[in-house]
């Protein structure tokens, strides 16, 4: 049973995330039932008062306003996912995000095939239902119904401090940089620096830093001599290089 998703970064550089387990995606749904129940709570409080502030009696008003009302918690998964680039708000305290198998970006299709697959599974206004979670329990990547329609699976995303307080920021004010090159570069490419060469050391998967190193050289458009220049301690002046460049001047 696999608990990882490979995940292809703008880099093409692969990076392993962990799956959602069940409790955390029980957990999330949670979180999105309470805003249902607060969202419904407030506005069919404001509803009836209202109208009856106003006076308005007449019936169809009423019950047409009351059918529009739920429509964006009958919706919720479909527009949110789609706005939040995979997430509901639930997903999003948790850190988690819908993404395909394949673990690119999902798209507004696969959104609407796991909403739709709700409604077959009695999920809409509930937690996992009884068809959803076994379902869910036996799947290797704790897939429901609707992930296994719309090819998805729902992943852990990890939370990043900032550059300033998290790569190397006590830099002496003196040090000077090596490559300036590394303005072609932003925070995000340092982040999946960071991610690759940790998973590397972790892993004992030598090769991901020398697939890592190959392509920030190039989008650097630099070519030290990896004799003199190993590939670790490129990646380490790289990321000295961008803290210093950014943080303290070049």
């Amino acid at each position: 049973m696999s608990d990882t998703a490979r995940i292809i970064t703008s880099q093409n550089v692969i990076i392993n995330y962990e799956t959602a387990n069940i409790g955390e995606r029980l957990i999330a749904r949670l979180l999105d039932l309470i805003f249902f129940v607060a969202y419904l709570g407030v506005f069919y409080f404001l509803l009836e008062n209202f109208i009856g502030f106003s006076g308005d009696n007449d019936p169809k008003f009423g019950s047409v306003i009351a059918i529009l009302i739920p429509v964006p918690v009958m919706t919720y998964t479909l527009w949110a996912e789609s706005l939040f680039n995979g997430r509901s708000l639930g997903k999003l305290i948790m850190g988690l995000k819908v993404v395909k198998t394949d673990g690119s970006p999902a798209g507004v299709g696969e959104f609407a095939y796991r909403w739709i697959s709700r409604i077959f599974e009695g999920e809409i206004l509930s937690i996992f239902t009884c068809l959803a979670l076994p379902v869910a329990m036996v799947s290797d990547k704790s897939q429901r119904i609707g992930d296994m329609i719309a090819g998805t699976i729902v992943i852990k995303t990890k939370q990043r401090s900032s550059l300033r307080n998290t790569i190397l920021s006590q830099i002496h004010p003196q040090y000077q940089v090596v490559f300036p090159q590394v303005a072609n570069l932003s925070d995000r490419d340092m982040n999946t620096i960071r991610d690759v060469m940790t998973q590397a050391f972790d892993t004992g998967n030598h090769r991901l830093l020398e697939y890592l190193g190959a392509k920030i050289k190039s989008v650097m458009g630099v070519n030290p001599n990896p004799q003199q220049l190993p590939t670790v301690q490129f990646l380490n002046i790289v990321l000295a290089d961008y803290t210093h460049y950014n943080f303290h001047g070049a």
